[in-house]
């Protein structure tokens, strides 16, 4: 059997996978400036709440330079929270950093994850593709905080930490059950839930969807202590999750759900012909 008699097939980018892309770009960037409102917003109106702020929505909106513009990241939830911290009242400090994260984003996760079930969200490709990527901006955004930004001196675990006069150390473990809860359920549940009616079982498609999904939950959020503004075991982390569990979670997904997809693979065809005079049938 020589060289000709073999035939590999290799998937290629077509003109679907290369929409799909531009689109699901688009849908990420936009479930990441509403999930990263929806954070800061949660800090602000819980401040204003306990009586800490004027107003409910007053966040600081930064400079409209833009990368501000896309990614938001100047935007702050405008909390003193020196005079709360003076006055005693750690326990409404530490009720304001944690909203952030764990009402804007984690409690708005299970909201979603309940409203993606229902019969209307997983019938339309495109609410369910809305829901998809604001539920992983929210999940992701606990994840950049716990593990990622938790054992550090300043920042919204800080913050909680020292109003409710114990360690980041001690308030860790508690955090860390909640944030390791929501990755599990957003790997196991709500992303093979979700991405064949995304991904509309258009090969390669699932491919795009899966190294997109793991670069924004660990590359993207994972790595926002990389530069060790936020300490050493924040930085060690932020390593960790970026340049491990980011390409750990491309090969996860792929061998779990993967096949499902129709992705492209490569293979070898023989010519029946060649195979029945080689063995002489």
């Amino acid at each position: 059997m020589t060289s000709s008699n073999v035939r590999a097939g290799i998937g290629s980018i077509s003109a679907d996978n290369i929409v799909y892309a531009l689109v699901t770009f688009i849908f990420a960037l936009v479930a990441h400036a509403v999930a990263y409102l929806t954070h800061e917003y949660s800090h602000s109106l819980m401040a204003w709440s306990l009586g800490w702020m004027r107003e409910p929505f007053g966040i600081d909106y930064g400079p409209a330079t833009l990368s501000n513009v896309v990614f938001l990241g100047d935007v702050s939830d405008n909390v003193n929270y020196s005079p709360i911290l003076a006055s005693g009242h750690g326990g409404s400090a530490a009720l304001i950093a944690l909203a952030g994260p764990f009402i804007g984003n984690g409690l708005l996760y299970v909201i979603l994850y309940g409203l993606a079930s229902t019969s209307v969200i997983k019938s339309s490709r495109f609410l369910l593709s809305i829901f998809y990527w604001l539920s992983l901006m929210c999940a992701a955004n606990v994840w950049g905080y716990v593990p990622i930004r938790a054992i550090t001196t300043h920042a919204d675990i800080a913050i909680a930490a020292q109003g409710l006069g114990i360690s980041t150390w001690a308030l860790f473990p508690f955090l860390m059950i909640v944030s390791g809860y929501i990755t599990y359920h957003f790997f196991n549940k709500t992303f093979p839930t979700a991405s064949n009616v995304i991904t509309g079982e258009v090969e390669g498609n699932q491919v795009f969807l899966i190294a997109f999904t793991s670069f924004w939950y660990f590359s993207f959020f994972g790595a926002d202590g990389i530069s060790g503004s936020y300490g050493l075991i924040s930085q060690i982390l932020s390593i960790a999750s970026r340049y491990l569990l980011f390409p750990l979670c491309v090969v996860y997904l792929s061998l779990r759900y993967g096949d499902k997809s129709g992705a492209p693979r490569v293979g070898i065809v023989l010519d029946s012909k060649v195979l029945k005079s080689e063995h002489g049938a």
